[in-house]
């Protein structure tokens, strides 16, 4: 999340209109974002803003001009419902106008006005300069939404229905626009359905007749997507939307006046709602319902003279795709896939089983660890396997243990309350767990992890769901989780620095890649593959250059690899072939630059002793420096990390780990001995002979 405060401009027409809107969006967002406003004369010599907001699409044309290059945003603004009880009382038809500025405005308001089933009046549009147009003696009524200044003098009723709201869709998009958190929409969307809540109960009140209960069915209600009823104190329904008809599969009038109970007698226990309340009044569960699960909620009408009730059911699936449509503006952000099975180079049989087994393993849910060296394409198979998995439409969110602090990662992983310690944001943050909701979470260096963030990774495996730093609240959760490390997790459990119980929660499907020094005929395919698809060329390796290349020990793995075919790829510019000569100098001294004896040429002592090692892939090359920095380091204690910085300072990369897998070969064949704790390594007279030999035979002084 960008946390940089931003700037926001919103353009409009008329002071009333700005002031409200700055005040709506700074309520929610200010602490995050400065929000100004300016009429469309005001705009001379304005600074620079983020994202300039107008009042209505037709402002932008002018805006576009105005701020040449600069984001635009104009928001879908609808009627919030208030004082329509007064607009549906009106007798029918009479002639009212319809005030707003400019003329767009008007016809707006007009067509919102009609859309929301209010068509019992002869309506009339008005904007500022229309009043030569018009007969205004005979009309005596205006409706207008905060514009109520611009009335004509000489009109006796003037309903204010009052400003027009953003919508929740526009402020979703808004929010998206401006980098933020959809949380905020949280608290946009309690406004929001405060205003229809509150349109609503005066509806309530004032509606008694028939024929104005239809009316606020059509006003107000068949806006909600959720199913609305209303019951007075007598048990029978006096309020029916069109989406609880849908969902209790009756005819929305013949709900009407029927009893509660009748209507819901297929619900599960729901009836039941009617007895059970809280200290307030409400109550809800969660109701099957022929197949779906719905909550269903019970609100008591305030100011009722006696006990009316108003239930809205809301389908589980529903709620769940708009979850996911919102989870798809995350998906938005980045947390997708990069790599596909395609993206993995190498024609080994050893990689082909493997990728082949990855794949399946993406068809199951079960959670997944890859293990390997660092540079082998770990997060490449993560990434595979999630796009080709069940969750392939969810997101795919990553986390390096190794590139966050200890102070930070509980945070990022799951979330915190508002002031939950010094420096949280305003309104929380959600945690990563929960935006992977629906997805994959890939834990990368999962080895590195705390014990203290072990344990409620353990929690969030075991309960799937987290509860957010500073919280109290539960959050469930629905993630596939797939680990990664380049540590032996089996070692640091036998020393206590990984749990146990966490390590078998992870490792259902264990991946094992290979390095590539185990599959050596990748490493020309990956050469050939990398400079086809950046360069769109083929370059013919010379013998010399791919012997090389292949007896290279490739400590780094793909990654140095890569490196080495850029460097190859420069350094053999204007040329058609890749030699030997084209290599970095640590390959290039890999082989003798002639053709090194065979093993039956060598002395028969060593032939055997070094087919062995070459099958352990210890290069001769790299074994004649080890054995010859041992020697010339006699009578010093010479570790596996001295080991290891003396050969990189000669071009050789070796890790600590690889050192010491070579050096328990050297003791096995007796060319060392390796001492207790800290005494190190010593060079053996069987030792000092094959280096020597090596020597000669490698022609190095």
């Amino acid at each position: 999340m960008n946390t940089a405060h931003k700037r926001l401009l919103i353009l409009s027409l008329d002071k009333g209109v700005n002031k409200f809107l700055c005040n709506t969006i700074h309520n929610i967002i200010g602490s995050e974002v400065t929000v100004s406003g300016a009429c469309i004369n005001e705009i001379a010599g304005l600074p620079e803003y983020d994202l300039i907001m107008t009042s209505g699409e037709n402002m932008l044309p002018l805006a576009r001009k105005s701020f040449p290059g600069r984001p635009l945003f104009a928001p879908q603004r609808i009627i919030t419902g208030y004082n329509l009880e007064k607009v549906l009382m009106l007798p029918k038809g009479t002639t009212v106008l319809v005030v707003n500025h400019p003329r767009y405005a008007a016809e707006e308001t007009l067509k919102s006005l009609k859309d929301l089933g209010i068509t019992h009046l002869n309506y009339v549009p008005f904007w500022k300069g229309r009043e030569a147009h018009i007969d205004l003696a005979a009309i005596q009524t205006a409706i207008s939404p905060g514009m109520t200044h611009l009335c004509p003098a000489g009109i006796d009723t003037v309903i204010d229905i009052g400003p027009r709201l953003i919508s929740i869709k526009s402020f979703s998009e808004l929010l998206l626009a401006l980098n933020l958190d959809q949380e905020y929409l949280e608290n946009y969307a309690n406004n929001y359905h405060f205003f229809l809540m509150e349109s609503s109960r005066k509806l309530a009140e004032a509606l008694v007749q028939a024929r104005l209960l239809r009316k606020r069915n059509e006003v107000i209600l068949n806006e909600f997507d959720d199913g609305v009823i209303s019951v007075n104190q007598y048990g029978r329904i006096n309020l029916a939307n069109k989406s609880v008809a849908r969902f209790l599969g009756r005819d929305e009038t013949k709900l009407l006046q029927s009893k509660f109970h009748e209507a819901v007698k297929d619900f599960e226990k729901v009836a039941d709602l009617i007895e059970e309340t809280n200290p307030e009044g409400k109550s809800a569960g969660i109701y099957n319902y022929r197949g779906k699960q719905m909550i269903v909620s019970k609100i008591p009408v305030i100011g009722a003279q006696a006990d009316n009730y108003i239930y809205t059911f809301r389908e589980i699936a529903r709620i769940q795709r708009l979850e996911k449509d919102v989870r798809a503006k995350l998906t938005a952000r980045g947390h997708v896939t990069k790599y596909d099975f395609k993206d993995i180079w190498g024609e080994s049989e050893k990689l082909v089983d493997l990728t082949e087994m990855a794949g399946r393993f993406a068809q199951t849910e079960r959670n997944i660890i890859i293990t390997g060296e660092s540079g082998t394409g770990k997060e490449i198979f993560a990434h595979a396997i999630h796009r080709n998995s069940m969750r392939r439409e969810g997101p795919f969110v990553a986390v390096n243990f190794a590139g966050i602090s200890e102070s930070l990662i509980e945070s990022e992983l799951f979330g915190y309350v508002e002031g939950a310690f010094t420096g949280a944001k305003k309104g929380g943050k959600t945690g990563l767990f929960e935006q992977a909701h629906g997805g994959t979470i890939f834990l990368d260096e999962i080895g590195d992890a705390s014990p203290s963030v072990q344990s409620r990774l353990l929690r969030v495996l075991q309960e799937r769901e987290v509860m957010k730093v500073g919280g109290a609240k539960i959050v469930p959760v629905d993630v596939r989780v797939i680990s990664a490390t380049n540590t032996d997790l089996r070692l640091a459990m036998e020393k206590g620095r990984f749990r146990k119980d966490l390590y078998y929660r992870l490792n259902t499907l264990p991946l094992s890649i290979p390095p590539l020094r185990e599959r050596p005929a990748d490493i020309l395919h990956i050469v050939g593959r990398y400079l086809d698809q950046t360069y769109k060329v083929k370059k013919t390796i010379t013998p010399s250059a791919k012997a090389a290349l292949t007896a290279y020990d490739w400590p780094g793995n793909i990654r140095e690899l890569i490196n080495t075919a850029e460097y190859a790829f420069i350094s053999s510019r204007g040329n058609t072939t890749i030699e030997r000569t084209h290599l970095p100098e640590n390959l290039r001294q890999c082989l003798p630059h002639r053709q090194t004896p065979s093993i039956g040429t060598t002395p028969e002592d060593f032939g055997p002793l070094l087919a062995r090692l070459e099958a352990a892939h210890l290069d001769r090359y790299v074994l004649c420096r080890l054995l010859r920095i041992l020697d010339s380091r006699a009578g010093q204690v010479t570790g596996r990390n001295t080991l290891c910085q003396t050969l990189q300072a000669r071009q050789i990369l070796i890790t600590e780990g690889r050192m010491k897998t070579i050096l328990r070969h050297l003791k096995r064949h007796g060319l060392v001995e390796v001492g207790a704790t800290k005494q190190g390594t010593t060079l053996t007279d069987r030792g000092k002979s094959i280096c020597g030999f090596l020597e000669n035979t490698l022609q190095l002084g």
